[in-house]
């Protein structure tokens, strides 16, 4: 029995001991604690500036990256500039260890800034010209395609195209370009085909009175889809043969067309001393967008029947002789 308790008091003291050894508290680290650490303003424009403030507790040391370098006191600032977006890491650090925070400062794109571009006027006949006119802001070089090239940054220039042209204004600076467009219309003009009715004409001559007739109409019809005009009326003269000379010359009155419309114009054709080897004719027109147009036919005349053929002179390629009697005539209706 009293060895029984023995063991029993033994094993109570050995567990004591383990109880007392285990008893023993462990040290406590304590880390920084970054309470904040911002850019203000977080978004800048290059050359501009951004100010990094900090609230840090138990640290004995701080530094930011980015070439900024240590800083003292446990709230603070420092001024910064970067010429590109750039991300700042505070580092707090005391005996225990270290905390880091960051913030981002970003360099905003700051392109060109075209305020107008325009062209007046922005249609225009053939042969006349448009002034385009630009201001430009913020740009290092300003420029206009279509063979016009470096322009200053605000300013006109005068242009005469010969087809419907987009003119496109590029101003560009560090941070990028901005393009703008203006155009300038071409309008179109007013073209005829001339036919008549009846096809062909036929003339009557008289011996006795060596007079020649002919009734026909003249059908203008406009073909380029332009109206709002008048076709001023045409000139017909009769030729003894292709060289000349002029029999007689009248004028046959025109009156409005629209676009793609057709102007009937009758025609009593009287012509007094032979058999004419040739009518000339030519019309005047002046169309809704200010062009004045003129075109000239002919017709061959064969005899004894007096079937005449109708063709539009063409200068290049119809005889020089008939290009010649019709254009006298275009000069003598004047």
């Amino acid at each position: 029995m009293k060895k029984w308790l023995i063991v029993c008091l033994a094993f109570i003291g050995l567990a004591a001991g383990f109880a007392c050894k285990g008893s023993t508290t462990p040290d406590v680290k304590t880390l920084p604690t970054i309470s904040s650490f911002t850019a203000t303003p977080a978004t800048i424009h290059s050359g501009e500036s951004s100010t990094l403030a900090w609230n840090v507790s138990n640290a004995t040391t701080l530094s930011i990256n980015q070439g900024v370098g240590t800083v003292t006191g446990a709230t603070g600032s420092r001024t910064v500039s970067p010429t590109a977006t750039t991300t700042y890491t505070l580092t707090a650090t005391n005996s225990d260890g270290t905390k880091t925070a960051t913030c981002t400062v970003t360099i905003a794109l700051n392109p060109p800034t075209i305020d107008s571009f325009t062209a007046t006027p922005a249609s225009i006949k053939l042969n006349d010209s448009s002034t385009l006119s630009w201001s430009v802001q913020n740009a290092t070089t300003v420029s206009i395609d279509q063979a016009i090239g470096t322009v200053a940054a605000t300013g006109t220039s005068q242009v005469t195209p010969l087809v419907t042209t987009t003119y496109t204004l590029t101003a560009t600076n560090a941070d990028g370009n901005s393009t703008a467009t203006a155009q300038v219309e071409i309008l179109p003009a007013a073209d005829f085909t001339l036919a008549t009715n009846p096809d062909p004409i036929i003339w009557a001559y008289d011996a006795g009175t060596t007079t020649t007739t002919a009734n026909f109409n003249a059908l203008f019809t406009e073909i380029n889809n332009v109206g709002g005009g008048t076709l001023s009326g045409i000139w017909v003269g009769t030729y003894l043969t292709p060289s000349g000379p002029q029999l007689s010359s009248q004028l046959f009155l025109g009156g409005d067309f629209a676009a793609l419309g057709t102007v009937t114009i009758p025609c009593a054709v009287v012509a007094v001393g032979g058999q004419p080897a040739m009518m000339g004719i030519h019309a005047d027109w002046t169309d809704i967008n200010g062009y004045v147009g003129g075109k000239g036919y002919y017709v061959t005349i064969s005899w004894p029947s007096g079937v005449s053929q109708l063709q539009e002179v063409i200068p290049g390629v119809t005889d020089p002789r008939i290009v010649r009697l019709v254009e006298d005539l275009k000069r003598n209706k004047r």
